[in-house]
């Protein structure tokens, strides 16, 4: 959120604050909806508090499937329990919106510079085709950004003359700016600045961006143009106006019809296929801003009638690019069924999480063959561009399944209606929260390969999401029952090495994150010491926890116990662990969809269990 003009709360404002968000959640016990026999809610689909104080008074929205939202939802529950008081929305210790960077210009044109087509600070020729090429190493394979043949023909057109090209091709100028903003960021390392690095470019580049309400340029460069701008803005956690920009950019394809099949006698096949590159380039990039902003996706998949670029023009680049968009619309299944208006934790739920399970385990063979993550084979080294997608894919897993720890967690901390932990005694839930646990863990063990190999990525915001997804999951899962997790604290030193590293490379994100995360940790830890029985749990209802149902180190031992919940097979352990798509399709086929039901049909045939 952008800096308001409203002052801090009071402390009066303080207590009255939490004293609301008690009686919301007193409220709003699910007890009320089990007492009139309806189906559980999923608090994180439909729930009382949408909004959270930012650090300048003003409200911050928390999107459903976000996952900035669901972190602080958790913490703040857990900080609650702990303390009787909200988390107090201070910027130096918890990440937001707006307030990690500083670029120096907040949007005002009156602070515009007098020439913002000045060259004078520019990179030599010779830097700036390192810094392009940078780009292409970082980007080329993920996202149609430029493209190469064209751009570098105007480039050497601007090498000769770089002020008249400049003014003469604002709308290319403002594309190389953005190119050079990013070169900046992937190979200069700042660790005391707020500006991140190639700010001063991307600044200008938003002085000198024409004014698309009137500009007519290349419907292509446009939407290439604010593709980058959107990704810049994002990787510098400006969420919100880069979610703001890829809107833009989508409404543009949109209006030249690149969501269609795009036949016309007008229209040769170069052209065509640029323009599904850039489409899908357009789509992957609003799927996951929208997701990770945790609101609508800006258009549904109903609409899209836009083919893949053709096969015959396939390289690796385009292969990449398909099998992103497949897991993107995996991700937006997510977002509209388990995320959705409905939000009903009973049969409805457990359908679209099969349905999610079943789409995944089509992909994940696809997956595993086109985009190994050790394709290196002797070499040994892992793939960048696999590393991606295979946490991509783990992110999908990831989403569908951490409503329930929520659930749990909320019980487990007397939030909620105590007896919902017996759902951990069925098969159905406790093989879906294995899933998220160790779809978590592969999450922590493909960062730390990337780290091991110089392949992570400390400015764009993947792999830091990442890192948020994988962690959060593991932290509850330890706190909310042994069986699923006995010892998280290996898992969490993974997270926080890879943390380091980041923040190292000039992340203030990271460190923030970092500084959440371990706060959570300590939090659930002071909880759960402070009482080592149950939380509001009555004695006889939890089941007894299986040993070795968790891992206590990260590499050797078994990600699930033999003869546990999950599909044989899914206890292989080692860092080159995948969930291959019979475990996904075995999983999907063994739900039972009606494991959500009260009262519990199974608990009554238990000895010596209660409700």
């Amino acid at each position: 959120m952008s800096p308001g003009n409203n002052a801090l709360p009071t402390p009066d404002t303080g207590i009255q604050d939490a004293e609301v968000h008690q009686e919301a959640e007193r409220t709003f016990k699910p007890q009320d909806v089990i007492g009139a026999k309806a189906p559980l809610t999923n608090p994180l689909a439909f729930h009382i508090t949408d909004w959270v104080p930012g650090p300048t008074g003003r409200p911050v929205f928390m999107g459903t499937s976000s996952t900035w939202s669901f972190g602080r939802r958790v913490l703040e529950m857990t900080h609650m329990k702990l303390t009787g008081l909200p988390l107090a929305p201070d910027p130096n210790k918890l990440l937001f919106d707006t307030h990690v960077y500083d670029l120096k210009w907040d949007g005002n044109k009156a602070k515009s510079p007098s020439n913002p087509f000045d060259v004078s600070n520019l990179p030599t020729p010779e830097f700036a085709r390192y810094l392009i090429s940078s780009v292409k190493f970082h980007c080329g394979h993920l996202f149609y950004l430029i493209d190469e043949a064209q751009f570098m023909e105007r480039f050497t057109e601007f090498e000769q003359n770089p002020t008249e090209v400049a003014r003469a091709s604002p709308l290319w100028f403002c594309h190389y700016l953005l190119i050079i903003a990013f070169g900046k960021s992937f190979l200069v390392r700042s660790t005391t600045s707020r500006n991140p690095p190639g700010s001063d470019q991307f600044v200008q580049a938003m002085h000198c961006m024409p004014d698309f309400t009137f500009f007519d340029g290349d419907p292509i460069e446009t939407t290439q143009v604010l593709c980058c701008a959107a990704l810049y803005l994002q990787s510098v956690d400006r969420r919100g106006s880069a979610y703001r920009m890829i809107g833009t950019a989508l409404r543009q394809a949109i209006e030249h019809g690149m969501y269609t099949e795009m036949h016309g006698l007008c229209l040769d096949r170069a052209y065509v296929n640029r323009c599904r590159l850039v489409w899908w380039t357009v789509y992957v990039l609003e799927r996951r801003m929208s997701s990770l902003q945790g609101v609508p996706m800006g258009i549904s998949e109903d609409s899209i009638t836009a083919s893949l670029p053709s096969m015959s023009d396939q390289d690796s680049e385009t292969s990449v690019l398909e099998m992103q968009v497949t897991l993107c619309q995996i991700l937006a299944k997510v977002d509209l069924t388990v995320y959705g208006s409905g939000g009903k934790v009973d049969s409805r739920y457990l359908s679209a999480t099969q349905s999610v399970l079943r789409d995944i385990a089509s992909v994940t063979e696809r997956l595993n063959c086109s985009f190994d993550l050790y394709g290196s084979g002797s070499m040994g080294g892992i793939s960048r561009v696999s590393a991606h997608l295979h946490l991509l894919e783990h992110q999908c897993i990831i989403l569908t399944t951490r409503p329930l720890l929520y659930i749990f967690l909320q019980s487990k901390l007397g939030q909620s209606e105590p007896a919902l932990m017996d759902w951990l005694q069925s098969g159905t839930v406790k093989a879906l929260l294995q899933v998220c646990v160790e779809s978590s863990q592969q999450t922590l063990r493909i960062l730390s390969s990337l780290l091991d190999q110089g392949l992570l990525d400390a400015f764009l915001p993947f792999d830091m999401d990442a890192v948020c997804i994988s962690t959060i999951p593991l932290l509850m899962a330890a706190a909310i029952d042994p069986s699923l997790l006995i010892d998280h604290s290996p898992w969490a030193q993974r997270a926080y090495t890879v943390l380091d590293d980041m923040s190292t490379r000039g992340s203030r994100s990271a460190r923030l994150i970092q500084s959440e995360l371990q706060q959570l940790d300590d939090e659930l830890s002071q909880l759960l010491t402070k009482d080592s029985a149950p939380m509001a749990v009555p004695p006889g209802t939890l089941s007894t926890p299986q040993t070795g149902g968790g891992a206590d180190s990260v590499d050797h031992a078994p990600i699930a116990a033999p003869g546990s919940y999950l599909a044989p097979g899914i206890s292989e352990s080692g860092q080159h662990y995948e969930l291959s798509p019979e475990q996904s399709m075995d999983l999907a086929n063994s739900l039972d969809l009606n494991s959500f039901t009260w009262p519990f049909p199974w608990v009554d045939d238990l000895p010596g269990t209660s409700i």
